[in-house]
């Protein structure tokens, strides 16, 4: 019986080095066989560790036909109409955009953007065609501040794209900036839809904050020895 000489593992006969650290054996005292016995099978199988996520969201898209077919059903058999289950097709259609058909289907981001935003608008109008409510808040409202958040995230997303070479901090204080400027423009359209425009209010103290954050990472932004700081903890 053989022992690695440098990890100390039991060795058997047929092993010409150590399975655990490699080091060739070299023993003048064991015998040499011409075609030992192995004590482990000579193929071995790898297992794929690897998850084919286009095949888990196929699935999971499949499995959300389930509730959609039963509450339409459900409201076929009750109410012998579509009506409250327009609110389940409008939810799946954007659970389905937004979380499943990344995984599925490889596109621009500017067009999972698209997507993701046609299917919202699609669930804000089947809310109006249930509530059978005036146009004014989908028009004014609604849309207006889905397509401003669209092309916030679309901005949001080229921002922490690997590719882009503009420094960390200048990243985060274009998006603090971005983010009070939504905020005032949903104010605005607020006022539009309530016919009351004037001059912003609460948006400020949100805008102020994030321009004042802004700056400060535009300061920041001089100093090399915090920006390479930065770096390494964030790992850009």
């Amino acid at each position: 019986m053989s022992y690695c000489v440098n990890c100390g593992v039991e060795l058997q006969k047929s092993e010409p080095r150590c399975p655990l650290c490699g080091t060739e054996v070299l023993n003048p005292n064991e015998l040499h066989e011409e075609k030992p016995i192995r004590p482990y099978p000579a193929h071995v199988e790898h297992l794929d560790k690897t998850v084919d996520r286009r095949y888990i969201a196929s699935f999971i898209s499949l499995l959300l036909l389930i509730p959609l077919f039963t509450t339409m059903l459900a409201n076929i058999l009750v109410s012998k109409q579509l009506t409250w289950s327009y609110l389940v097709i409008g939810g799946e259609l954007v659970a389905f955009t937004v979380f499943l058909l990344p995984m599925i289907a490889r596109m621009p981001k500017v067009l999972y953007m698209v997507i993701d935003t046609v299917a919202v608008c699609i669930l804000l109008l089947l809310i109006r065609i249930l509530t059978q409510s005036k146009w004014d808040w989908l028009l004014l409202l609604g849309l207006p501040i889905t397509v401003l958040t669209a092309l916030m995230c679309w901005f949001f997303s080229l921002m922490a794209s690997p590719k882009c070479r503009i420094p960390v901090l200048i990243r985060f204080s274009f998006a603090l900036t971005c983010v009070g400027l939504l905020v005032v423009a949903i104010e605005f359209f607020i006022g539009l839809y309530k016919q009351a425009i004037a001059w912003p209010t609460w948006s400020l103290y949100v805008l102020f904050p994030c321009l004042v954050l802004s700056s400060s990472l535009l300061i920041l932004n001089r100093r090399a020895r915090v920006k390479e700081e930065i770096r390494k903890r964030f790992y850009f």
